[in-house]
């Protein structure tokens, strides 16, 4: 296709930048598929059929989107259950606009599912710590045999070794802290399902984010948050064998999901970039204690806070090498409160409406994608937004503002900060800007966003390219 067609587009999106460095070796995506596949002796065809019968494991799903042209899955090759998705897929990336309308699709398509609030609450018969001296009494030392044994464990192997999986690289925490982290979410998570009603959960006699925090700033932890953005690759992760090397060792092989923008160049020519991931980022600090976390709408099948146990891979989520874009100044001291306020809210209003529609994944795709979650934060904090693509849809909206409404008619009017939150975030989900189709200012300001949200330092090419737009 000639470069002047309206239909051009970039050959290999995940292309990288031979010149950018991060101490671990990389290899682009589309030169490991090539060195996999002529080291087994396979045709491509064969490799993709072998492929195909491993898209049963849900953490390689993301194969349908990011596989480069030519070596795209026709849908007659795969598991039926994925065959629609992959026609989506086959012949050119995703654009906002398909993406929204499937996240708004979804819904009437897939049976209904129920259990975002039960996730989000938790199951009753788990008890957990009553008091932080008890959270923190997990060891934080505790081995992970996985990582001790990382070579052997099953890594999905394909033909030609390339595996499904980043061998050689490790957590920036320990197995122990990784532990509780996880467990520290599933606390908040409780505390916010108070909102339900009943019988208040309590740890260290609060029964709200907002008053245990107010509880833990006075006993010297440092706690702060702030919005943040990397490149998406949804877990999947994928490393190969160096061949010729005197000692053996791993190359690994950077994966995004690319997409179109729907938005036109000042060449004539419509961008293309990389899907972000976005969440709040919740850290505490107090002497060697170290726990964070991670909130947003997320494929956990619930809006609500999460461990934050990424595996470090310094191409993509590394906190001081520019890969990690954050936003604004830090939530701390009082300003944290407020955030801590409104992720109750936006929790309680989600799972509710997601268990009573019976959403898939917890409303994930229909109530927003992780990006939305973290645009309606910064709306109804900052009163602005700097993420790209925002596809909460319309109905979506009229829904949550119902559901929010009636809400207010249930709190207490001495709760101010309650109140304060709805308020907030009424007037963000009305103002959130929706990039499924952009034109005009629209566009300028849709392009602003896609920017600000670039990753700073990153060996992809696209985020390279989206940084000087």
């Amino acid at each position: 296709m000639a470069p002047g067609s309206p239909l051009f587009s970039v050959t290999d999106p995940l292309q990288l930048d031979p010149e950018w460095t991060c101490g671990v070796p990389l290899l682009a995506f589309e030169e490991a598929l090539e060195q996999s596949v002529f080291r087994s002796g396979l045709t491509r065809s064969d490799w993709l059929k072998r492929l195909a019968h491993q898209l049963h494991r849900p953490r390689l799903l993301p194969l349908l989107w990011l596989l480069p042209k030519g070596w795209k899955l026709a849908p007659a090759d795969l598991p039926q259950r994925v065959q629609s998705l992959g026609g989506l897929v086959e012949r050119e990336l995703l654009t906002p606009a398909l993406l929204g309308a499937v996240a708004d699709g979804l819904p009437h398509l897939l049976p209904e599912e129920s259990g975002a609030i039960g996730r989000w609450r938790g199951a009753p018969e788990v008890n957990l710590p009553t008091s932080l001296e008890q959270l923190l009494r997990l060891d934080p030392g505790l081995s992970d045999p996985a990582e001790a044994n990382g070579d052997s464990a099953d890594a999905g192997h394909l033909s030609g070794g390339l595996i499904w999986h980043n061998i050689g690289l490790n957590h920036e925490q320990s197995a122990g802290e990784r532990q509780r982290n996880a467990l520290t979410a599933r606390v908040l998570n409780r505390l916010s399902a108070n909102g339900l009603g009943g019988v208040p959960w309590q740890i260290d006699g609060a029964s709200s984010c907002r008053s245990w925090f107010e509880q833990l700033q006075q006993s010297g932890w440092m706690l702060r948050a702030q919005l943040r953005a990397s490149v998406a690759s949804f877990g999947l992760g994928a490393s190969l064998p160096k061949s010729g090397q005197p000692t053996p060792g791993w190359s690994q092989v950077p994966l995004a999901l690319p997409i179109r923008t729907g938005l036109l160049g000042d060449d004539g020519q419509e961008i293309q970039s990389l899907l972000p991931h976005s969440c709040l980022e919740l850290e505490w600090r107090k002497g060697e204690d170290l726990l964070r976390l991670q909130y947003y709408q997320g494929t956990e099948g619930l809006c609500g806070w999460e461990a934050l146990n990424d595996l470090h891979r310094p191409w993509q989520n590394d906190r001081d090498n520019g890969t990690i874009r954050y936003f604004g100044e830090p939530f701390e001291g009082e300003r944290l409160l407020d955030v801590m306020d409104l992720c109750e809210l936006v929790a309680l209003i989600h799972n509710q409406e997601s268990e009573d529609d019976g959403l898939w994944l917890g409303g994930y795709g229909a109530l927003g994608f992780c990006i939305d979650s973290s645009a309606v934060l910064q709306q109804a904090l900052d009163g602005r937004c700097d993420l790209f693509p925002c596809l909460l849809g319309g109905i979506w909206r009229e829904r949550l503002l119902h559901r929010a409404r009636r809400l207010q008619q249930q709190l207490n009017p001495q709760h101010e900060f309650q109140q304060r939150a709805l308020q907030r975030y009424c007037q963000a989900i009305t103002a959130l800007p929706h990039d499924g189709f952009c034109f005009g200012e629209t566009r300028r300001d849709a392009q602003r966003r896609l920017k600000a949200c670039q990753p700073q330092s990153s060996p992809f090419r696209l985020a390279q390219q989206a940084l000087l737009l």
